[in-house]
């Protein structure tokens, strides 16, 4: 028969350790048997600590914040196919808020997928935009529309974009010139739109609005190239407005 020589309590005979305070079992009976109760350590339950937010790695951080985005529009695409089946025996509206909350979803939630992977992020968004764009004009059974707006003004918009990106990208130092490169290329994207709808609606070019816009952006753009390049070359923008 053996016994804990601390607890004082019989163990079976093939138990070589107390199940309850984890000494090693002996033969002999201890004192402590005739002792009365002992004090046991009972085992402790550790509370789960909270987690908070600023404690999640940066992946956990993305992966809840796609989970809520998901989430949040599938219960809005969900609710206006519903709400559209129930007022209007159809399913009529609800395909262009459908078309634009799966457009706003994707504008949100591939930036967290694809994170630090511009050019991939590039590729999956300007093809869905068109197809989103395509979607909206298909439904009212015909392409007219599509063909001489969406299209286009998709296009120029990728493009413009892409454009900025490689050359944002290939730039050693971003400061102020950074704002140029961005101011310059609103400009060139309303001369493209006003082509775009002057074609459309005129039937010829006839810059107007879009000169205006040059005129206002294009200095500044080459103001802020000239201080980026003479005045904050040799300082970083941060150090320069105490960032």
């Amino acid at each position: 028969m053996n016994y804990c020589p601390h607890c004082g309590v019989i163990l079976a005979d093939d138990t070589g350790i107390c199940p309850l305070c984890g000494e090693t079992a002996v033969q002999e009976r201890p004192a402590t048997a005739d002792a009365g109760p002992q004090d046991y350590p009972l085992v402790q339950e550790i509370p789960d600590k909270p987690v908070f937010l600023k404690d999640l790695s940066s992946f956990d951080r993305r992966h809840i914040a796609l989970e809520l985005l998901s989430l949040t529009f599938g219960i809005a695409l969900i609710v206006t196919i519903l709400a559209n089946l129930f007022l209007n025996k159809s399913f009529s509206w609800s395909r262009y808020s459908g078309v634009i909350i799966i457009g706003t979803w994707l504008a949100s939630a591939m930036p967290l997928i694809l994170v630090r992977k511009p050019w991939r992020l590039f590729a999956v968004l300007a093809p869905s935009l068109m197809v989103l764009v395509f979607a909206l004009d298909a439904f009212n059974g015909h392409l007219e529309w599509f063909l001489g707006y969406g299209l286009p003004i998709t296009a120029l918009l990728a493009g413009t974009l892409a454009g900025m990106g490689a050359i944002l990208a290939g730039m050693q130092r971003r400061g102020l010139n950074t704002l140029s490169i961005i101011l310059c290329a609103i400009a060139i994207f309303c001369a493209g739109l006003e082509v775009v709808i002057d074609l459309n609606h005129l039937g010829q070019l006839s810059f107007d609005w879009s000169v205006v816009v040059a005129f206002a952006l294009v200095p500044t753009a080459v103001i802020l190239f000239y201080l980026h390049h003479r005045i904050v070359n040799k300082a970083s923008l941060k150090k320069l407005f105490r960032l």
